[in-house]
């Protein structure tokens, strides 16, 4: 990583930041790093830099930041979805000072140590997967954005194996990801002056200069696709429908709507996944084969011929407002204007019994 700290020795810094305070005790500060699955160059690999996140840095050990942060009162975490890679921390609010250092450390200052990556990235990753893969959703989840995608938002989530990857080409990717155009900050429970100057004193105003990988322009959408797994456990059978940014509205209220008591019919799960400049409504429904049979077929029908989803938009606003408060990226909607939902083109996953599992010609 000596290039990296290298690059440039300038105290500014092009990183956007934004922060909001309001009273009480604890701050969050997190980094998000535009470095999700979608832009990986092999993979998995973002998955595996997020896993080398606290990790030893030049300035701490992996224990030693523990440590500190627990006499502290804080607590880190890393973690992934097909947009970004976040770097997170907990603490209470005159410890801001040292969070901000100890996570531009980790962008900055990360050893990469080669004894690392055996012993404790790689078991680290093959957990994630291995819990991911115990949900049936999970994997029908993995499969549709796949179907519906097929690269860039369609890349594995996680880390499974299939491709090589060496630590070298971990670190290539790092210097990458991790410059001053990349990332953006983002603080709850703390003044943005205080955070802005004390991100001019961290390494985070070191960080090399680059360019952002944030997507610009909207993926290519796949509709009308299937796929079956046979798999024992339960079965799940579930819908996909790639969303414009514009249709963002019309699909967070008709999530609310099959989610909620307002819906005849039975789903496990259904929601809006918001990603920038795309996203994608996964509909599911768990349980028994001949079961998830009579019930994904009555949701089929019954979206297909039209239904007024009006009456959830009050829901669907309260639960929008819910997850801003707890996202380090809000997305803004308004629902309020929403008035009917009919199904068309959609892509269909069968995993588990799939005998006894309609294809999706047969909803």
């Amino acid at each position: 990583m000596l290039s990296r700290r290298l690059a440039t020795q300038s105290r500014g810094y092009a990183t956007k930041v934004s922060a909001k305070d309001f009273p009480g005790k604890v701050s969050t500060l997190t980094i998000k790093v535009n470095a999700g699955s979608r832009y990986a160059t092999k993979d998995g690999i973002s998955h595996l830099l997020s896993r080398f996140n606290f990790q030893n840095t030049t300035a701490r050990s992996a224990l030693r930041l523990t440590r500190e942060s627990e006499l502290l009162g804080g607590e880190f975490s890393s973690t992934i979805d097909r947009d970004s890679i976040y770097l997170s921390a907990k603490f209470l609010k005159e410890g801001l000072p040292y969070y901000v250092n100890a996570l531009s450390d980790v962008l900055y200052k990360t050893s990469f140590k080669p004894h690392e990556f055996p012993e404790v990235v790689l078991p680290a990753a093959k957990y994630d997967l291995s819990k991911a893969n115990a949900s049936p959703i999970f994997k029908a989840d993995e499969l549709l954005h796949s179907l519906s995608f097929r690269n860039g938002l369609g890349n594995p989530l996680y880390y499974d194996g299939v491709q090589k990857i060496s630590l070298e080409e971990i670190k290539e990717f790092a210097n990458k990801v991790y410059t001053k155009e990349n990332i953006e900050v983002i603080g709850s429970g703390i003044n943005e002056a205080d955070l802005n100057k004390f991100i001019s004193e961290s390494s985070l105003a070191q960080l090399p200069t680059g360019s952002s990988l944030s997507s610009s322009s909207v993926p290519k959408f796949y509709q009308g696709a299937e796929s079956r797994i046979r798999a024992s456990g339960e079965s799940v059978a579930a819908i996909a429908v790639p969303v414009k940014t514009e249709e963002f509205a019309t699909f967070e209220v008709f999530s609310a709507y099959l989610t909620s008591a307002l819906s005849d019919v039975v789903v496990s799960d259904a929601k809006l996944n918001k990603y920038s400049q795309a996203g994608l409504f996964t509909l599911f429904v768990k349980g028994d084969a001949s079961q998830v049979s009579e019930n994904i077929k009555k949701v089929a029908l019954l979206l297909k011929s039209g239904v007024d989803i009006s009456s959830a938009s009050g829901l669907a606003s309260t639960k929008l407002a819910l997850a801003s408060e707890a996202s380090v990226v809000p997305h803004q909607v308004d629902v309020s204007k929403v008035k009917d939902f009919k199904l068309g083109k959609f892509n269909y996953v069968a995993i588990g019994d799939i005998n006894n599992l309609p294809f999706a010609d047969e909803l």
